[in-house]
């Protein structure tokens, strides 16, 4: 009891000095989208186990409304297939930091707890004081789970062991990966979906110089600010056209020399880019003061902005609704890659998660192998399909080639029961951005998807993390400012080059090192 009471102070203090950094978000729903699977939602697979059911108590992040409380036959239904007994707590978006943090404290409240954090500083440290199982052991009679690509575990695992079951989202495709267009706009004037920098660059001219959201509302780009937490300046949602620079994903490995991305010559390059861009108007003038990419993405949807930066998801049928409603004769185009000036082009290669499931210490030994069977069995393929069309006859009338046939009675129920929160565990699945219910754009999703799944670009780091940096959110804070300035005309080189050097050889030094240490104890 001592030593309970002991890990749960020093839990409480990790939680308590890791606060304000608080957990990272996603743009999910309240449940996990699986893949283009066939079969039916129901009865295929055998439930996990056939002893008495299990009781699993389980907190989630929620985005959106919550499923139904009472007579939720998507639940019962999934219990009944499972063998199990869930009570899922479904916590806000904005306040699930704080809950998660009295939840880890309290030790014993929950049997599951979703880490959205995924592998961060503040996960590690609880790990290392004990607070969840180590699940290597566990994980060996699982058969979905066990689909998840190396390239995730070896993102998620800590000192080679696995604490937390990653939620599987995609090497490929997620965030800001392709460019988005409007191709009625390219008709208007017979232009190209381009595919170069400069075929873009002659786009958004075009775009400006002709008004085509009319009464001089046009914005050709829209991007959006950065805070200084995440990375450099001066604008996010510009992967693409970095990546067609050659600017590394962040980080790169120069004959075991670690350089961050704003340290080479073609960031410079890619910054002269933008400002030029800036300068004749290409660039949407609120961008500095733009705080995310939904942000972006709404001017897009309402109908003012030509370009942004999104995936293959934003190309789908509810967008296109959505912008139609702001003109008629709208139509979505991906540039899946952008080639540059030295033919340069890539993607980012993510972490391929979203999340970790993680069993705390405090519960049962007997029960940990009951708790990842389930999970297990909500990543099978029986409940891909449950997940997008729920109970056949209630939720959908039926579920032909990975699309549920519903009547707008159907529909209706399925938005509030939301069979797809209950399924907790992805299925492993490269085209989880792929996800309209039309079958000619579901086409279009997965070829963008299969071209860019080529062009990679790793982050040798990705799994790594920065004690200094978690310590200094607002490290680049300063550099952004200046770089912002560079950008809109209104500052120098030699002041964005000053700030460079003050981190590199500041706290850049110290973050770097942390990072090569934990890379080279990885890689010995």
């Amino acid at each position: 009891m001592k030593s309970k009471r002991k890990l749960m102070s020093a839990i409480t203090a990790v939680l308590l000095a890791t606060a304000l950094a608080g957990c990272s978000g996603g743009n999910s729903g309240v449940g996990n989208e699986g893949g283009d699977a066939a079969g039916k939602p129901s009865g295929t697979d055998q439930a996990p186990g056939k002893a008495e059911a299990a009781q699993i108590k389980a907190m989630t992040i929620l985005f959106g409304n919550p499923p139904a409380t009472d007579n939720n036959k998507a639940l019962e239904d999934l219990e009944k297939r499972g063998n199990v007994d869930l009570n899922v707590t479904f916590v806000p978006s904005e306040a699930y930091a704080d809950k998660l943090s009295v939840a880890v404290s309290a030790g014993d409240s929950y049997d599951l707890l979703l880490m959205d954090g995924g592998k961060d500083d503040k996960f590690s440290n609880l790990v290392r004081m004990g607070a969840f199982y180590d699940l290597t052991p566990y994980l060996e009679k699982t058969k979905n789970i066990k689909m998840i690509e190396d390239a995730v575990w070896n993102n998620i695992k800590i000192d080679g062991k696995v604490y937390g079951i990653p939620r599987p989202r995609g090497l490929y495709g997620g965030g800001e990966a392709s460019m988005l267009i409007r191709k009625d706009w390219l008709d208007k004037y017979n232009l190209e979906v381009p595919k170069t920098l400069d075929e873009l660059t002659k786009a958004l001219t075009v775009f400006k110089e002709n008004d085509p959201a009319g009464g001089g509302k046009t914005i050709p780009l829209t991007v959006f600010g950065v805070d200084g937490a995440g990375g450099p300046g001066p604008f996010a949602g510009v992967l693409p056209i970095q990546f067609s620079f050659g600017i590394p994903n962040t980080w790169k490995l120069d004959n075991d020399t670690p350089v961050r991305d704003f340290q080479t010559p073609e960031y410079k390059t890619f910054l002269d880019w933008m400002k030029d861009s800036w300068s004749k108007g290409l660039i949407d003038k609120d961008a500095p003061v733009l705080k995310n990419q939904q942000q972006a993405r709404s001017k897009f949807l309402a109908g003012v902005a030509g370009v942004f930066s999104g995936n293959a998801s934003d190309i789908g049928e509810g967008n296109l609704i959505k912008l139609r409603q702001a003109d008629p004769n709208a139509e979505i185009a991906i540039i899946d890659l952008l080639e540059g000036p030295a033919g340069d082009k890539g993607v980012a290669v993510i972490g391929g998660y979203y999340g970790l499931w993680a069993i705390p210490s405090s519960v049962p030994e007997e029960k940990v192998q009951q708790i990842v069977d389930f999970l297990d069995f909500t990543a099978s393929e029986e409940n891909v399909a449950f997940s997008k069309a729920g109970v056949i006859g209630v939720h959908a009338s039926e579920f032909k080639d990975g699309v549920a046939v519903q009547t707008e009675e159907q529909l209706k129920q399925y938005d509030l029961d939301k069979p797809s929160a209950f399924v907790l565990e992805n299925r492993v699945d490269p085209y989880v951005y792929a996800t309209s219910k039309d079958q000619e754009i579901l086409k279009k999703q997965k070829e963008s998807l299969d071209t860019i799944s080529k062009f990679g670009i790793e982050n040798p780091f990705l799994p790594f993390s920065s004690e200094t940096a978690s310590k200094n959110p607002d490290s680049y804070k300063k550099m952004n400012a200046v770089m912002t300035k560079y950008v809109l005309g209104e500052g120098t080189w030699d002041n964005v080059q000053a700030e460079i050097d003050a981190w590199s050889n500041g706290t850049g030094a110290t973050i770097t090192q942390e990072l090569l240490e934990q890379y080279q104890a990885e890689h010995k």
